[in-house]
This record gives structure tokens, sequence and C-alpha cells, in this order.
């Protein structure tokens, strides 16, 4: 075992306090729309926090482990980029606002009021699918990084098939986890664990950052082993990375794309889209996500630099046999890659950092596997199930709320059978995230027209949204295909492409693959969307958004006038109304603030480096007051978010205790419109 006993009581406390905190969330589950979104009662700190951590998880640990081992700071200059446009499309609520104005509980709910119920299951379907694999790995990274941090012993079995006894019990024990908190409370369960977690996690990044920065390893060392990088696949210049493994300069330009075209697409935390208590809070809540990225920058940067000074730099020969002659006993080159930091972090953190990684690392799976779990479980029954049996048995058929939520249930257990057995048997053959990139894109391919259209053009069609669907999924399983089986592949195109067949693996990687299928789909769904709405009218969108005499009153009261107008174009989207407090104010200044900061360094940095030859030493200081910078930021952001959270967690607590609960709010829709709306309108028109 590599753990102390002081650090098995951290991690163990944690655990008993998460599940107390579900198990107290019971009492407050009595609806679909308690379960499905919290009945919309969470406000912007306990949003921001809890969905921060739930975006996290293990796997994403492990995954930018991976990528920084391979690019150290160089993959945190270029994601400097992507900050700017996370705070940016946050603070004018890009996407976030209107969709919560939609009053829609899933993304595919939303896409059956704005084109057609068949196109809502459609999207369920495939959605679920891109989803369910995606996660199929979650708990394989997960299991792999508690049994070799941990130092748990293989035990290998044959039951017809060959696989590790302890590695699968410590798969199902977490996952058991995970799946109790989302039955004990629904999203609202989700919510308040994620809550406690994020905040435990933002504190012990901030501890973290305190110890790697002044007490483990010499920054100087540290650079001098990153000096041992290949000069064309540096660890310190952003410049010399033409030769880094899969996260060079075009990984990080095809993420800000995306960070704006598909923002919201993606639905593993989709029971957070419409949580909110108002718009605003939707609004305010995204943003006070988009400081995660200050908040868990840098130990997930220092630790991988840590980890390759401590497995290549001379000090430290002796102490790293241990740890090179583990990552030489794994077989799978991927692997090894994928649990390299894991390892040596095993072998250089003392006792109760690492009792305090670890239990990160528990509360990181936790908070995404219930969170994914309670989403594609959801979104089946919701996306799929739901719209068919109203084909079938007419609009009127709707269930009661205990079938309802027994059918929910029944989807979320079936979904950690699902992803238990795909991470005993899939062998992984990817980098972790060029995996997300592959699997994301047989729905983010195309989902972003969709939903920018939808929610933003009036001239969008059912026919428009359609065809970029369609060809969004085709192009995603033709780049699987190469991928898996590229040998095939080669054969197919070798007389159209020989420069491509001359290859030994597909010559693309997921990412440019997810890249030029965004392209395709918006193209396809802008051209069709045009041609097929010749002579038709426009959509309603005032019916859609709830504005105007569509308005719901409980929303308007926390709505100024300015918000409820259609969005105006230019620097006003910046506006700060009258719903803004002093407290919102405070972080929109900081906001913008931090945006100027940040995009003068990374523009001005960015020209001086294509301008001018920067030493590494230079370099290396710069790196250092990066570090210091961003542990003092981590520090404050963590003590501010947990005061606003533990306020705006009372005040769920308290609303859900006396709100009046509608069982017409399933998530059903009637003619473009939720079935509680329809139902409230007829009842008022009695």
């Amino acid at each position: 075992m590599n753990l102390h006993w002081i650090d098995w009581l951290i991690v163990v406390s944690l655990l008993g306090f998460i599940c107390i905190s579900a198990y107290m969330t019971k009492q407050y589950m009595r609806s679909v729309a308690d379960f499905l979104s919290a009945n919309r009662c969470a406000g912007k700190y306990l949003l921001g926090v809890a969905d921060g951590i739930a975006g996290l998880g293990a796997i994403s640990i492990v995954a930018r482990f991976e990528m920084h081992y391979k690019a150290g700071f160089t993959a945190a200059w270029w994601d400097m980029m992507l900050l700017p446009i996370g705070v940016i499309v946050a603070a004018t609520g890009w996407v976030q606002y209107r969709f919560r104005q939609t009053r829609a509980m899933t993304m595919a709910q939303f896409f059956e009021m704005r084109y057609s119920r068949s196109f809502r299951v459609y999207a369920g379907i495939m959605g679920c699918i891109s989803g369910i694999i995606n996660f199929g790995i979650f708990p394989a990274v997960g299991g792999r990084f508690f049994q070799y941090y941990c130092g748990f012993p293989e035990v290998i079995v044959d039951f017809g098939m060959k696989f590790d006894l302890v590695y699968a019990l410590i798969m199902a024990f977490l996952l058991g986890i995970s799946l109790t908190f989302t039955f004990l409370g629904g999203q609202i369960a989700v919510m308040v664990t994620d809550f406690f977690q994020g905040i435990f996690v933002n504190a012990v990044f901030a501890v973290m950052g305190i110890f790697l920065l002044l007490f483990l390893f010499d920054w100087s060392v540290i650079m001098e082993a990153a000096a041992m990088a290949p000069a064309d696949a540096s660890l310190i210049n952003p410049l010399n990375t033409s030769n880094t493994d899969n996260f060079n300069v075009n990984y990080f330009l095809i993420q800000a794309f995306g960070a704006v075209y598909v923002f919201m697409a993606w639905q593993g935390n989709q029971g957070y889209y419409g949580s909110a208590r108002s718009p605003h809070d939707a609004r305010m809540g995204r943003l006070i996500g988009q400081l995660r990225p200050i908040t868990q920058t840098l130990p997930l940067v220092l630790l991988p630099m840590c980890a390759w000074a401590f497995l290549h730099h001379a000090d430290f020969a002796a102490e790293a046999v241990g740890a090179h002659a583990a990552l030489d006993a794994i077989d799978s080159e991927q692997i090894r890659s994928q649990l390299t930091v894991t390892v040596a972090t095993a072998h250089f953190l003392p006792p109760v950092i690492a009792g305090l990684f670890a239990a990160v690392m528990l509360a990181a799976f936790i908070s995404t596997h219930d969170t994914y779990l309670h989403s594609w479980g959801s979104i089946f029954i919701q996306d799929v199930v739901m719209p068919v049996r109203q084909n079938v048995l007419g609009d009127s058929s709707v269930l009661k709320p205990e079938s309802h939520l027994k059918l929910l249930k029944t989807s979320i257990f079936g979904v950690a059978v699902f992803i238990f057995l795909f991470s005993l048997l899939f062998s992984q053959q990817q980098d972790i995230l060029m995996f997300f990139a592959l699997t994301g894109t047989i729905y983010l391919g195309w989902a972003g027209a969709a939903i920018i259209g939808g929610l933003y053009w009036k001239h969008g069609t059912n026919a428009g949204a359609w065809s970029a669907a369609i060809i969004g999924v085709i192009l995603a399983i033709g780049g699987w295909y190469s991928t898996y089986f590229w040998e095939d592949a080669r054969l197919m195109i070798s007389g159209i492409a020989p420069e491509w067949a001359a290859s030994e693996k597909m010559p693309i990687n997921a990412q440019i693959l997810w890249f030029w299928t965004m392209i395709a789909t918006l193209v396809t769904y802008v051209g069709v969307s045009l041609l097929s709405g010749i002579g038709k009218p426009t959509f309603n969108m005032d019916q859609l958004l709830h504005r105007g005499e569509y308005s719901v009153e409980s929303e308007t009261e926390q709505t100024s006038e300015e918000e409820a107008q259609p969005p105006s174009m230019g620097m006003a989207i910046f506006r700060m109304g009258k719903e803004f407090t002093q407290g919102d104010r405070i972080l929109f200044y900081f906001s913008y603030l931090y945006l100027a900061l940040v995009a003068v360094v990374f523009v001005a940095g960015t020209l001086y480096m294509l301008s001018s030859d920067i030493s590494d030493s230079s370099w290396s200081t710069f790196w250092l007051g990066y570090s210091i910078i961003m542990l003092t930021l981590t520090i404050i952001i963590t003590i501010w978010v947990a005061v606003g959270g533990m306020k705006n967690l009372r005040e769920m607590f308290a609303t859900l205790e006396t709100l009046e609960r509608d069982e017409a709010d399933d998530g059903t829709v009637v003619g473009h419109r939720s079935l509680a709306d329809v139902r409230h309108d007829a009842g008022d028109n009695q």
C-alpha cells in the first residue's frame, strides 16, 4: 500500500461527509422536476461551483496529466487563449441565457420545441450513443488511478475472459456510490454533493499549489528537467512544439472555436442547464463556472512537471527506481501513458498531501459519475422513450410521477451497468482527450448548428437541422472507422488519396476531424434552412423564449425590462441591468479585468515570441510568476464562491421545502410548448 493511515482517514472522512449530505437531500425530492432539474431553484454560486467540479472529473484530471506531461507549460500558454473566450461566452449569456428562457429541462426537449418531435428523438439517440460511449472509459481511468496510486495488487481471474478482479471491484464500488447519490435525490443530491466536493477540491488545490511551489522540488530543478525534453517538443516554450504529440497549437485553436460553437451542446451535465432559478442566475452561474480554470490549472500543470522532473532528473534517480519499475510492468503503451503521472506522484508525495490528493480524485470521480449517470439516463427517458410513447399513445398519455421516476432510475442503472462492462472490456488506443474528441463528434459535430440556429435565428428550419445532423453522424462514423480500422480504410481510399494511404495510421487526429465536421454541418444547416424556408413563415421566437405576452410571471420578477427584450448587438450585450446585485457587478468587473489582462498577455506575448527569440531562462521566470499569480487567485476565489454557495444552498432548501409541485412539469412537449405551459394557460382561460 502506498498510502499512510492518516491518508486513508482523510479519504474516509470526505466520503462519510458527502454520503450524509446526499442522504439529507432525499426529503426534498418530490417530483420529476425535482429529480431532473432541482425544480429550477439553484442560485448562481451553487450552480457555478457544483457544475465546475462536475465538469472536472477524475478522468479529466488524468487526461490533463497526460497532456501536460507531453506538453508541459506550453499547453498552459495556449490554454490562455481559451480563458478570455470562456469569460466572454459566460458574461454575455451566450446560449445559456436563451436556453434557460425556453424552460426546457434537456437540450433535446428544446429541439422538439424548436424543430419537431422526431428530431428530438434522433438527437436524444445520437446524444446518448455519443455520450455513453464517451462515458464508457470513465470508470476505467478512475479505477486504474486508484489501483496504481494506492498500490492495490492485481488479481487476474478467468471466467471465459481474463480480467483484474481488484480493478473491477474498485470500479464497482465507486460506481455504486455515485449511483446511490443519484437515486437518493436526483439532481438535488447531485448538485449538493458536487458543491461540497467542489469547495473541498478548490481548497486542496490551493494547499497543493503552495506545497508544490514552496516545499516539494526546487524550481530550478524542475526547469533543468524540462530542458531535457526534445527541442521541437518543448515543455516551456510554446513556439517549439511542432513535434508535441497531439497537443500542439492546432489542438487549442480548434478548442477555441468549439468553445463558442458547441457551447452547452454536450449533455453530460445537462441537469445543471435547467436548474437555475432564473435566466439571470443561469448566466451568472456560468460566469462563476468560468473561474474554474483559475482554481484548477496550477496543480494540474505542476504535478505533471514535477513527475517529469522526478522521472528524468539525476537528483531523483534512486527514488524513481520503483516508479520506473511499476511503469515498465504495464504492457499497454496507451495505459502506461495515462498512468505515468499517477505512478510518479504516488512515489514522491508525502503523507497528508498524498491523502488530500486521493480525496480530491475521489471527489472528482463521484461528482462526474453521479452527474453523468443522471444526465445520460435521464436523456434516454426524456428524449427517446417519452416522445415515442407520446406518438404511440397520444399527447394526453402523461405518466404518473411515480412511474416516471421509476423509469428514470431504471435507465440510470442501465447506464451504470453499460459503462462498467465497457470499461472492463474495451481496449483504449488513443489519448483520453483524443478519445473524447472522436466519440464527441457523433453529437458535437452537428449539435452546435441546431442549437445556435434554433436559439438565435428565426429562419432556421427543421429540414436544416435534420440535414446537418445526418451529415454530422456520417462523418463521425467515418472517422471512428478510419481510426480503429485504418488498415481497411487505407485500402478503400488508396485510389482517391494515395498520400494518405501511405501513412501507417490515420493522418488526421480526432480533433481535426471534429473541426471539419463542425464546418460542414454549419454550412449544411444554413444552406438547407434558407432553401426550405422560402415562402414559409418564420418561427415564433417570443413564444419559444417566453418573452412579451408569453413571459412567466415568477421569472419576470427576477429579470430586468432590458433583459426581457431581444438582446442588443455589439458591446451592449455586456450591459448590467437592475437584476445585478452589487456582488454580481463586482464579479463582472473582475471578469472583465481578468479577461483584459489575460488577452493582453497572450496577444502581446505571442507577437513578441514570433518576432524575438526568448530564452528558456526567461520562460522559466515567466512561468514562476504565472504560478504565483494563479495560486493567489485560487485562494481568493475559493473563499468567495464558498461563502456565496452556502447562502444559495440555504435558499434552495428553503424554497424546496414550501414549493408547490406541478406534475405536468415533466419535460413533455405539446405543439412546440411544454405541457406545463399549455396546462397553465388553459387554467388561466377557464
